[in-house]
């Protein structure tokens, strides 16, 4: 298969402090990659840097061929009175620049969008009157209308409830099967990524590590990752991350459940 995306070796500091250090890693072209790890990881820099808003001091980031790259931000606060409807939120996203008006193909495009995230019921409600789980679709479908080869997520289920986030994620791989698109999903919730990824990359402050969900999700690869004894538990479908430690300590870790 096609690397769709790939990084060899790459730095990125703010003053003189490393937020991403030799950082090497690629994803196949259609292929499901989570990303997950605490705050502070470096996770919304990477997003940064796949989308060339931030360019690294070392290392080489390869997107092959100049795909099209779509991006689905955090969920965002949208004011209630906000009167733009769905439909034409979701026409922002397309590659052109704005016009007072949407030609045949651009309500074409638009509205295969909407139908693929499940959006239709709602596409000429106003936005501002929508829950944050209809929202973040409507953020999928804006993404979606560039017709992208490579999907960048950058925790677009935080803040919502797990219900909807359950739904933004099922949406992502049923849209990325049909499409074929290439799909980098930065999440906290391992058990959501778990049950659509091909591959995790686990990243925390210093180190990172990259595999298949069983591969990563063990006791001996955490504890490397943390410089610290750390348990992962199985406690049914759930995976339970525990280590015994300081309180400071068990507040930066990533707990799975």
């Amino acid at each position: 298969m096609t690397e769709a995306v790939s990084l060899k070796h790459v730095n990125v500091s703010f003053d003189g402090k490393w937020v991403l250090r030799d950082l090497s890693f690629s994803v196949e072209s259609g292929e499901f990659l989570g990303i997950i790890g605490p705050n502070g990881s470096g996770k919304t820099t990477l997003m940064r840097v796949l989308l060339s808003m931030l360019k690294p001091q070392e290392g080489t980031v390869n997107i092959e061929g100049g795909y099209r790259i779509g991006y689905v931000p955090q969920s965002r606060q949208i004011d209630p009175d906000t009167p733009l409807s769905s439909r034409n939120f979701v026409s922002l996203g397309l590659p052109h620049k704005f016009r007072p008006w949407l030609s045949h193909q651009d309500r074409i495009i638009v509205d295969e969008a909407l139908e693929l995230t499940n959006s239709m019921d709602y596409a000429d409600k106003p936005i501002g009157k929508l829950s944050g789980g209809q929202r973040q679709r409507l953020f999928l479908a804006q993404a979606l209308v560039r017709n992208p080869q490579i999907l960048l997520l950058d925790e677009p289920t935080s803040n919502l409830d797990p219900g909807a986030q359950e739904t933004i994620a099922s949406v992502v791989d049923q849209v990325r099967r049909e499409r074929g698109i290439t799909v980098l999903f930065v999440s906290h919730d391992v058990n959501l990524i778990s049950r659509y990824a091909d591959k995790i990359l686990y990243m925390t402050k210093d180190f990172y590590a990259i595999g298949t969900v069983g591969e990563i999700m063990q006791s001996s690869v955490l504890s490397k990752l943390y410089g610290m004894p750390v348990e992962v538990v199985h406690a049914g479908a759930s995976l339970l991350v525990s280590f015994a430690n300081t309180k400071e300590t068990a507040a930066s870790i990533c707990v799975h459940t």
